[in-house]
C-alpha cells in the first residue's frame, strides 16, 4: 500500500473511531435553585447528574448514551416521571460549537461549569400552612450558624416563599413567618440579627411549577400538588458584604 492509501486509510479510521465516540445527555430540567436527591428519587429517577452553571442555574441531566436513538428511549422515560421538558443534548456538537468541555448549550447560549464548591446557598422547607422548623431544618440552620461563628463577616439573606394554595396576602404573610422563624432560631443559637436580612415573596419564584403551564394568559392547566412541597421553603444564602 503506498503512502497515499495509508493516509486514506487513517483518515477512515479517524471518521469511523470520532464516529462512535459521539454521545449524548438527556436534559431532565434546570431550576433557579438546587433540588435535593429526594425530589428526583421520589419521581423514580435515580441516575442523574447535576451541575451548576456561572448564573447560578441548576441544571440536571440523565447519564450520557452512544446513539441519539438511546437517549431518545430515556427522554421518553424522564418525560412520563414527571419532567415534561426533557430534551436530547448532543454533546459532540457542543464541544465543536463551544471548544470547551460545557455541560450544556441550549438556544445558541453556552452554559460554562463552574466548579462544585459553592456551599453558600441553602434551602430549609416546611409542612403545608406551617412555619414550624422541622429536625431536618434544625440540622441545616446549625451548620449555617457555625459558619457564622467561624467567620463573623459573613452576613445571611433570607428568603420566605409559599406554594400556589390559598389567598396571595396570606401566602405572603406565611413567607414572612417562615422567615423569622429561621432568622430567630439563628439569634437564639448566638447569630447577631444586624447580620441578617430577610426577603419575602409569597408563592412568587416558585422552585418548582405548581401547575402546568397551558398556553393561556393565566399560564395555569392541570395542578401539579407533587410539587407544591418544594416551594413552601425559605433560601438562606451566606455571603460576604460589598469590599470584604
Amino acid at each position: 500500500m503506498g503512502k497515499s492509501g495509508s493516509v486514506f486509510l487513517m483518515n477512515l479510521l479517524f471518521a469511523v473511531t470520532v464516529s462512535r465516540a459521539q454521545h449524548f445527555s438527556v436534559q431532565i430540567a434546570a431550576y433557579s435553585e438546587q433540588q435535593p436527591p429526594v425530589f428526583f428519587e421520589e419521581r423514580g429517577v435515580t441516575n442523574y447528574s447535576e451541575r451548576r452553571d456561572i448564573s447560578g442555574v441548576y441544571w440536571y441531566s440523565a447519564g450520557e448514551y452512544a446513539t441519539r436513538e438511546d437517549a431518545e428511549t430515556v427522554q421518553q422515560e424522564i418525560k412520563s416521571k414527571g419532567f415534561p421538558y426533557a430534551s436530547v443534548i448532543d454533546l459532540d456538537e457542543q464541544r465543536l460549537l463551544s471548544g470547551i468541555d460545557c455541560p450544556v448549550i441550549r438556544d445558541g447560549v453556552v452554559f460554562i461549569q463552574a466548579p462544585r464548591t459553592d456551599t453558600s446557598k441553602h434551602v430549609i422547607y416546611f409542612d403545608f400552612g406551617s412555619s414550624g422548623i422541622t429536625a431536618s431544618s434544625r440540622a441545616v440552620l446549625d451548620a449555617i450558624c457555625q459558619k457564622m461563628k467561624d467567620n463573623k463577616q459573613l452576613v445571611l439573606r433570607i428568603a420566605g416563599y409559599t406554594d400556589g394554595v390559598g389567598d396571595g396576602k396570606a401566602n405572603l404573610e406565611l413567607s414572612a413567618s417562615r422567615s423569622r422563624e429561621a432568622r430567630n432560631y439563628l439569634i437564639y443559637k448566638g447569630i447577631r440579627a444586624d447580620r441578617m436580612f430577610m426577603e419575602v415573596f409569597g408563592e412568587a419564584d416558585p422552585a418548582a411549577p405548581n401547575a402546568e403551564d397551558d398556553g393561556s394568559d393565566l399560564g395555569k392547566g392541570r395542578d401539579l400538588p407533587g410539587n407544591r412541597k418544594w416551594n413552601r421553603r425559605v433560601t438562606l444564602e451566606l455571603e460576604l458584604p460589598a469590599g470584604k
